[in-house]
């Protein structure tokens, strides 16, 4: 029941690739899950986790193999100087009896011949051991392309579902009660849901003064779940903007096209620093 040992369990059996990152994005996302979306964290605390843990182990990936090239320079360095000192000690020779035989001793020859052999053999490991690395690394991108995609694919389908529909005239549908103008004043969607609730959990009318004062910012549910999820949008896309962006091109091809809801796109490019005109509006 903890949200902290959960994440834990998830996080070594990503570690160990019995759970894929986009099989927590479909669980996250399962029906069950979403309609707890705006009561309990544990949903967006174990999708962070996941999609953290993806872009970490990236990012390692990309360390180690900086220091393996690094290391491949060196080892090649070693080999072609172990690799001359031998050559250089059999080219000294001498006649004996009429024939050419190494004047250099035995045993400083092995001890060179070992030398080259072991240094080739460091450099070939090296190189087999980048080779594994870049791998990996081409496959985490390559995974990391694929998350996002389900990822944005599947905040688009739950919103499009929710989100009320824009009226006739165009207009932006109003998620907070009692904001007279949504398309000039509407607030940041990410605000939490305590602010839009009645204080202490009150009812819609309350006294003050002797005077019944209806409160003008009463939610409903379906806003509040919808507020709420574009909040946790806006976050991802901030939070990973730097990944984000460098698959922008395929979101706005395949995510971010045709008649998306406008919240949906100014929830998630709000997140990126970018203006709401931008991208496909095929």
């Amino acid at each position: 029941n903890s949200t902290q040992m959960i994440a834990i369990a998830i996080d070594r059996m990503m570690g160990y690739r019995l759970l894929s990152n986009l099989a927590i994005v479909k669980w996250v996302f399962s029906p069950a899950n979403v309609d707890q979306f705006h009561v309990s964290d544990r949903p967006w605390e174990i999708l962070r986790n996941a999609v953290s843990k993806t872009y970490n182990r990236i990012f390692d990936l990309r360390k180690e193999i900086q220091t393996l090239r690094k290391g491949l320079q060196a080892a090649k360095e070693a080999s072609e100087k172990a690799a001359r000192e031998l050559e250089e000690a059999k080219s000294i020779i001498e006649i004996v009896d009429g024939q050419p035989v190494p004047s250099e001793n035995p045993g400083r020859l092995r001890r060179l011949q070992a030398r080259a052999d072991k240094a080739k053999e460091g450099e070939v490991t090296t190189e087999e051991s980048l080779e594994a690395k870049e791998a990996l690394l081409a496959r985490g991108l390559e995974e990391s392309k694929e998350l996002l995609r389900l990822l944005f694919k599947s905040f688009v389908e739950v919103l499009t579902e929710r989100l009320p529909p824009i009226s006739a005239d165009g207009d932006v549908p109003n998620l907070r009660a009692g904001d007279p103008n949504v398309n000039s004043s509407a607030r940041d969607p990410e605000a939490t849901t305590m602010e839009i609730d009645n204080e202490n959990g009150g009812d819609n009318d309350s006294q003050l003064n002797g005077q019944n004062k209806k409160i003008s910012h009463n939610v409903g549910e379906l806003e509040q779940w919808c507020l709420c999820t574009l909040g946790y949008l806006k976050s991802f896309s901030r939070q990973y903007a730097t990944e984000i962006w460098s698959h922008i091109a395929m979101l706005d091809q395949e995510i971010f096209v045709g008649n998306i809801h406008p919240l949906i796109r100014k929830a998630a490019f709000s997140g990126l620093c970018r203006p709401t005109s931008e991208g496909s509006h095929l």
